[in-house]
């Protein structure tokens, strides 16, 4: 991370911040404050400006992600068909809330606003792998074959 931060430039443009940004957050997995300080210092922006600018779009994390990244898809058709609560006990079961990795690293929670599976919903996908026509008993099983 240093590495990557010591060969930023010394002035920073405006229309800059999202490529670096993004760029980090591709190199690293998410978007550190002391990462936010230096764009601060490098383009004369305050970081408080930078943080509400990255905490803005969805795409950004302040956290890694966590060994089992879920994503749950809130399009119309996914909550339109989706059990009441359902993310609501997601969150509770693996003990992190949306844009959050759990305290033991294991989960972090990105809620999507569609994933294209319209007629499948409601859609979950953990690292990757789509589960479709998801119900409160479905999570249960799902979690519990991720062999923890």
């Amino acid at each position: 991370m240093e590495k990557y931060i010591s060969k930023l430039p010394d002035k920073v443009y405006k229309h800059e911040l999202l490529s670096y940004l993004q760029e980090f957050q591709d190199m690293f997995g998410y978007i550190d404050l002391s990462f936010i300080e230096v764009l601060s210092k490098n383009s004369g922006i305050p970081s408080g400006k930078i943080f509400g600018i990255t905490s803005f779009y969805n795409q950004f994390r302040f956290k890694p992600k966590g060994k089992f990244h879920i994503q749950v898809c809130e399009g119309s058709s996914c909550h339109v068909n989706a059990e009441i609560g359902l993310i609501e006990d997601i969150k509770k079961l693996i003990k992190a809330d949306e844009k959050d990795t759990s305290n033991d690293g294991l989960y972090s929670l990105e809620i999507i606003p569609c994933m294209g599976a319209c007629s499948q919903g409601p859609v979950i996908s953990i690292n990757g792998k789509f589960h479709t026509k998801v119900s409160k008993e479905d999570i249960k099983k799902i979690f519990s074959d991720l062999n923890l």
